[in-house]
């Protein structure tokens, strides 16, 4: 029976949440900087430039995620918690979104570690609920002047 150890999964845990946390802040501060100005400026309609920054709006947070699960996916792989490219996006996925299936499961020395993928996605997805709501009530209030 392989695995890490305990202090060993917590460390690698430890150290993904911080680099996705770091990753997630980033890229929703970037859009933020950029939609400030734009967000700021007097009302103006113009529906078609409006619904292209939402979707900038939308979209980073969805590529941000993506590369989350990506970089737990790898992590996965390199530390032998599970096998093959296809199997090891799966589990990320399924466990950072944390649906967990149930259909690949992790043995008891990688167990931490995909609990800790869902504790970061969990985080990651209140940062983006908040950041949504911030933009979208933001142009919400614009709109109306």
């Amino acid at each position: 029976m392989g695995g890490l150890s305990v202090l060993g999964q917590i460390a690698w845990g430890g150290v993904l949440l911080i680099l996705c946390t770091v990753v997630h802040l980033f890229v929703v501060s970037r859009v933020l900087e950029i939609l400030g100005p734009r967000q700021a400026a007097r009302p103006v309609r113009r529906p078609v430039r409006d619904f292209l920054w939402l979707c900038l709006a939308v979209m980073a947070p969805v590529f941000s995620h993506t590369l989350q699960v990506y970089i737990w996916s790898f992590v996965l792989l390199y530390v032998g918690a599970i096998e093959g490219y296809e199997a090891a996006i799966y589990f990320g996925m399924v466990s950072y979104t944390t649906l967990g299936y149930g259909d690949i499961t992790l043995e008891p020395g990688f167990r931490l570690l995909g609990a800790m993928s869902s504790v970061t996605g969990i985080i990651m997805f209140g940062i983006t609920t908040a950041f949504l709501v911030n933009v979208l009530g933001r142009s919400l209030a614009r709109r109306q002047g």
